[in-house]
């Protein structure tokens, strides 16, 4: 094991306790692994979670919230404090390990100072008739152990307060992160407004409106904060659309029935996928720019 990687006490023995029994029976090995990236996820940032972090968790264990939310809530796993979740198990054994260091501190301090001390004493025992160069030789071995016992008091000192530092950053940027910010959901008539000033229609703007509400203005786990990037790509879109229906009825004229068929068929497959308005709908749209 690395002398810095952070460690916690796990119960090998854990897949057979009664509550991770039932976990594993509704939601199966998945739900056990959403277990132990949530214990994992609490012993990296002090033994406490906001639960509003929840959408952020569920992404990064590509699995849904609900399942996420179930594993936290319904399995009694998990404590639920306000607005916040952790572990008591978890945290007993965080506090276990956090004073075995500190018992190992005070042990390596009293450590130091009794080699400190042994040092002093055995310098005292040495015959009176020492001349100026032994005496300077002492004072210096003296000095040397001094500046040891204080460098080591240093380096525990920074190590405990980087640790509480590294803590404290993960934090807040996790919750600074893009995955917490809300959608900036406009009206209806600020879309028109804006479909109409770019050269837009109507139309265009009342199925921008549709499909996004429907998505409560989000793409992907990103949160639409400005439906104005969007509009341009969405109208060019339209009009290619509309172009390629023009060009295909002026075709039409010179098809075989066999043809004619085909192609009504095909565009009742288009027509049914429209309405359940899917992704395709923004295929156009870059997304970089939100």
């Amino acid at each position: 094991m690395k002398k810095n990687t952070y460690y916690f006490s796990h119960d090998y023995n854990a897949h057979n306790d009664f509550k991770i029994l039932f976990l594993r029976q509704q939601l199966g090995i998945e739900g056990y692994g959403i277990y132990w990236f949530l214990i994992e996820t609490l012993a990296n940032s002090d033994g406490i979670l906001p639960l509003k972090v929840i959408p952020a968790l569920s992404m990064q264990m590509h699995t849904t919230e609900a399942k996420v939310e179930a594993v936290i809530k319904n399995f009694e796993l998990f404590e639920i404090s306000e607005n916040d979740f952790f572990s008591i198990r978890l945290n007993k054994n965080l506090q276990k390990l956090q004073d075995l260091k500190e018992t190992n501190s005070v042990k390596g301090l009293k450590s130091a100072e009794s080699k400190r001390l042994k040092t002093l004493n055995n310098s005292t025992a040495v015959e009176p008739q020492l001349n100026s160069g032994s005496t300077k030789e002492r004072k210096g071995k003296e000095k040397k152990v001094s500046n040891e016992y204080n460098t080591f008091k240093e380096t525990e000192a920074i190590k405990e307060q980087n640790k509480l530092e590294s803590n404290s950053t993960q934090k807040v940027l996790l919750e600074n992160s893009n995955l917490f910010r809300k959608p900036n959901i406009p009206t209806f008539e600020q879309v028109y407004e804006e479909f109409i000033r770019k050269g837009g229609t109507k139309e265009m703007a009342e199925k921008f409106f549709e499909i996004n509400s429907g998505l409560d203005w989000y793409y992907k786990n990103s949160p639409i904060t400005n439906f104005r990037h969007f509009v341009s790509s969405y109208i060019s879109s339209w009009k290619n659309n509309d172009s390629k229906k023009i060009k295909t009825i002026k075709n039409v004229h010179t098809m075989t029935g066999t043809e004619k068929a085909e192609l009504y068929e095909k565009q009742k497959i288009e027509y049914a996928q429209q309405q359940k308005l899917n992704e395709s709908d923004f295929e156009v749209l870059n997304f970089e720019d939100i």
